[in-house]
């Protein structure tokens, strides 16, 4: 599984995440279901730097509403 140093344009990903989920006082666990993850999972891509599938990444993008192009071109 990549983590963050493998990724340019991730550095932060797991921390907007998790500043968003919190923003809309959404717990770990309901986001989880929202993207069909374990909850765990999710506390290792907020906390730990872990990168998941881009399927993940998709919905994470899309429900906490994250700017799709910091990731995928971090040069912008």
């Amino acid at each position: 599984m990549p983590n963050v140093k493998d990724c340019p344009g991730f550095e932060t990903f797991g921390a907007d995440v998790q500043r968003a989920r919190e923003a809309v006082k959404m717990s770990r666990r309901e986001l989880a279901e929202k993207v069909g993850i374990d909850p765990r999972y999710l506390a290792n891509i907020e906390l730990c730097g872990t990168i998941p599938s881009v399927p993940v990444v998709m919905q994470l993008i899309r429900i906490c509403k994250l700017p799709a192009e910091r990731c995928f071109n971090p040069e912008s």
